[in-house]
């Protein structure tokens, strides 16, 4: 009888590993396990090698799990028959053995490993891996009656790797925060980097009418005084039409040419080539173009070719890292191009060409649902033509009132939240 007390001791313990390296490797965050691979934590490549066959693994892991469960069940029988009275082993048998299943195979054994499955999982690792092999034969079979299975239901994703899209990433960013291993500004940064390929450069571009231009024969020295005055870096060049934009200037060159005594030369002497780009391009292949043709503004044409608006580096990198102050302004003053805001106790007073997404960011409500990318495209969403002064609308728990519009453009805007969400939009 001793005998088979420590089989059933040995039974249980087995079933306790089989279960116990089930929840600790299927618990276990690819992404953190690919941290730790590369920062070379022992036993982590271990660990990789066998999630790289998650269907293996979990065929073999079950398939131990079975053979100890029935080697328990028949050694917990034997020893109830022998010990309780006649008539009483199968049911003693049955009560025994499912207690000391479920506690000892399953319980306890799961809740250590879900507590602490990376070191449960380098510690069972090697062993699982001898297992493997040794049932690799009966394992393989099931892997692909397994993947033939999935197949045959219509899920062949159950079987791809796991990766994560840009909402997962920004999920995992906003956890981050809550949890307070990634800062705030940080989290912001980080939003911003990964959205630059999903979102089009037109969100964010400088709109052809709020264009600052240069004509292709105009004297230095009036436009060395224009970029003075609006502290621009760069200005575009048009020839004959201002929507024929055929370069730009850049503020270095015009000044050593003005300094240098040589006001005799045009525009067209110091020119730089213009580059364009679609206005739904990504932002990320802006950047790409930027990076490949040295130019830090790009110019972007509409579907017909017309000049739609202009882009520049600074643009780009206020998305990622928020908004740069200029160096020519005194004090280190925000520069102007339609993201400026103003805080008034709750209100909030933006500009009209403000993107929705970073009023959400900033407000912490999403504004974006609906047919709109700007604050002005918002209020003209609901109004449906152009607002006068003092007209509102409200919009997800926030009231939007005009401060200045005219018959072309809605400039400025203040936003203030009402305290609750869902409010239905309506029109003052």
């Amino acid at each position: 009888m001793l005998v088979y007390a420590l089989v059933l001791l040995a039974l249980l313990l087995l079933s306790a590993f089989f279960s116990s390296a089930e929840t600790a490797f299927l618990s276990m965050q690819r992404i953190q396990l690919e941290h730790r691979v590369r920062a070379g934590v022992p036993g982590a490549a271990a660990i990789v090698r066998l999630l790289d066959r998650p269907h293996r693994l979990l065929s073999a892991v079950r398939l131990g799990r079975q053979l100890t469960n029935a080697g328990v069940a028949v050694t917990g029988a034997v020893i109830a028959l022998a010990l309780l009275p006649r008539g009483w082993g199968a049911l003693g048998a049955t009560v025994v053995v499912t207690m000391l299943l479920v506690l000892f195979g399953e319980v306890v054994p799961k809740a250590i490993a879900l507590g602490h499955s990376f070191a449960i999982g380098r510690l069972w690792a090697i062993p699982m891996a001898v297992w493997t092999r040794i049932t690799w034969p009966v394992t393989f079979a099931l892997d692909g009656l397994t993947r033939l299975l999935l197949r045959v239901f219509g899920n062949p994703e159950a079987i791809s790797p796991v990766t994560l899209d840009v909402a997962e990433l920004r999920t995992a960013i906003r956890l981050g925060v809550e949890s307070g291993a990634i800062e705030v500004n940080a989290s912001n940064r980080l939003i911003g980097a990964i959205t630059l390929q999903q979102r089009q450069v037109q969100e964010i571009m400088t709109p052809r009418t709020e264009m600052v231009l240069a004509g292709v024969g105009e004297p230095l020295r009036d436009v060395a005084a224009r970029l003075a005055q609006y502290g621009f870096q760069r200005m575009p060049v048009y020839e004959g039409s201002p929507d024929e934009i055929v370069g730009y200037v850049h503020v270095g060159d015009v000044n050593v040419s003005h300094l240098g005594g040589i006001e005799q030369r045009s525009v067209r002497d110091i020119m730089r080539p213009a580059v364009f780009e679609s206005e739904h391009s990504p932002i990320a292949r802006v950047l790409a173009v930027m990076q490949e043709r040295a130019s830090y503004l790009v110019l972007l044409v509409d579907e017909f070719g017309t000049t739609s608006g202009l882009v520049t580096l600074e643009d780009i990198m206020e998305e990622v890292v928020g908004t740069l102050r200029s160096e020519s302004m005194e004090g280190g003053a925000e520069a102007v191009s339609g993201k400026r805001a103003a805080r008034d106790g709750r209100r909030l007073e933006v500009e009209g060409s403000r993107l929705l997404v970073d009023l959400s960011l900033e407000l912490d409500v999403d504004v974006t649902q609906v047919d709109a990318n700007t604050v002005a495209g918002l209020v003209l969403y609901y109004t449906r033509r152009f607002p006068e002064p003092g007209e509102s609308v409200d919009h997800k728990g926030c009231r939007f009132t005009v401060l200045e519009a005219d018959e072309r453009r809605v400039r400025r805007v203040a936003v203030e939240r009402l305290g609750h969400d869902g409010m239905r939009a309506d029109t003052r």
